[in-house]
Parts: C-alpha cells; structure tokens; sequence
C-alpha cells in the first residue's frame, strides 16, 4: 500500500525553539503526526487508503461502503478491530455495531475538521448520514493557501513509500499504537529515500522539524522491536528513556541504527503479540 510522503513528511521546517520538551505546534506538523493520540483516526485513514488502492489502481476511488452494513455485505465498522462490548443494562440498549460506529463517526470528525482535511463530507449539511459517502482527500491534508485535492491512487513516478500488505491482512494495523504506525511511517519514508542503505538514522532535527515526532514517538521502537518488525542497534550510553548518560558532563549523543523487518508483517499480530505477553506472564513471583 503506497502513500504519499508527504502524510508523514514536512518539507518546511518547523520555526526554532523545538524541542522533545517542546513539539512543534499542530499547524507545523505533517498531517501523520497531527493525528496522533486521536482516537481511531490515523488507523481508519490508512484503512481507507489500504480500500481506496484494492478498489481501483489509478484516478479517484469512490465510496459506496455504508458505515453499517446489514446481511452479507460489508460496511466500515467491519473494517475496523476496537475493543467495543455491548451496553444491554439499564433503560437505553447499545450493541457493539453501534458503538463501533461512534468511533468511526469519531474519527471521520477529526478528519474532516479544518485543520485536518483528509476526508470530504459531501453531505455534511443533511440532517441523517451525514458521513455516508464520504471522500478521501490528498494526503497533505489542510493547506495554508487553497483546499486540498481529491485523492487520488498515486500514479507511478509520484514520490511514496510503501507500507507491508501483512500491516493490513495480518491485523498489525489494528494493535499498533499510533505512536508505533508513525514511527514505522518514519523510517520506511527514510529507508526507502535516503541514501544509507538497510540500516538508517535519523537526526533529533530532522525527526522534530520535518516529521514532528519527540521522544515518547521514537521510543516505540522498543516495542517494534519486541515484536520483530524492526532491529535496532542502540547506543549503549543511554539510559532507558533514550536520554543520555552523563550528558551534562559533555557525554555527546550518538544516534540508533535501524532496520526494517517487513517479514515481521506476515505473521498474524494476535499471535506474535500474545507470544510475547506469555512471556511476562509466565515469569515466576519474586
């Protein structure tokens, strides 16, 4: 599944005066990373990127999922795993179909609000289904100057990266934190567009300026890691939280290697996540 590099990447730097203490502001972020922490909106955009690209290879993708689908057909709340349980007590019943459509109403808000826009409501202004049909736009989402394009499946020789099809069929995309699917955006943009190889490393400026992620961000690579999807040589003089060992005594950093583990993704995430749960599990009681 290819996307644009610019849903991760910002060609314009962020102003001075950022810092892992200090993020740049919303406006100043890629649209990836404006997503995080927002509920189930970043998973839901790369799920309908991932339907957009199955559905048709070039031009614009159309919508005639329904958010809920009934009999054998599917709708959206079908292509979407979120720890949802029915509400059956009490004077008002909820089942999980009808949760699980709140998020996804939840996260079409966030995407189509206007510091955003990387979804169209086309009929926002109708008083039942306003989220039916909606529309994907481009994934540079809200600009300065104009409105965003259409999206459109990106031709050939346009500038992307290409994320694992397991992310999608192996149910990576669902148990992935957003901290987790950015940081993974990040070094496949890298890998995939540097010039260092299988093995890459990404400045603190680089990695605050133009793709806005700090400290707690880049630290999901841990979990990356224990989950086989990515290597990593660490600089042995840091501490745990990735800050560096004497520093104020004029210790210079030095930057982790990575390398992507894209077989990782053709395992089933349940699996290789539970595997590794067991783990701490069944240590025994000190």
């Amino acid at each position: 599944m290819r996307v644009r590099v610019h849903f991760i990447y910002r060609s314009e730097p962020a102003k001075d005066g950022v810092s892992d203490r200090a993020l740049p502001s919303p406006e100043e972020r890629p649209p990836a990373t404006r997503l995080l922490k927002a509920g189930l909106a970043l998973r839901f955009y790369l799920i309908a990127l991932c339907a957009a690209q199955m559905q048709t290879r070039r031009g614009q993708p159309g919508n005639d999922l329904p958010l809920i689908a009934t009999g054998g057909d599917v709708g959206w709340i079908d292509l979407v795993a979120v720890p949802v349980e029915p509400q059956m007590a009490g004077s008002v019943a909820v089942d999980r179909a009808s949760k699980k459509r709140r998020q996804v109403v939840s996260a079409l808000r966030t995407l189509s609000s206007s510091d955003v826009q990387l979804v169209h409501l086309p009929n926002k202004n109708k008083r039942y289904d306003k989220y039916h049909g909606f529309r994907l736009l481009d994934e540079g989402g809200a600009r300065d100057l104009g409105d965003p394009a259409p999206y459109v499946v990106p031709p050939r020789g346009e500038k992307t990266f290409a994320l694992p099809s397991g992310l999608f069929s192996n149910g990576w995309i669902h148990l992935l934190e957003d901290a987790e699917l950015a940081l993974l955006m990040m070094l496949t943009a890298v890998t995939q567009h540097g010039h260092q190889g299988a093995w890459v490393k990404i400045a603190a400026e680089e990695r605050l300026l133009h793709y806005g992620i700090g400290r707690d961000t880049y630290q999901a690579h841990k979990t990356l890691r224990a989950f086989g999807l990515l290597k990593v040589e660490s600089d042995e003089g840091r501490h745990g939280d990735g800050k560096v060992m004497g520093y104020n005594k004029g210790a210079q950093p030095r930057l982790h290697s990575f390398q992507l583990q894209p077989d990782g993704f053709a395992e089933p995430a349940l699996d290789v996540m539970k595997e590794h749960l067991d783990q701490f599990g069944n240590r025994p009681a000190k």
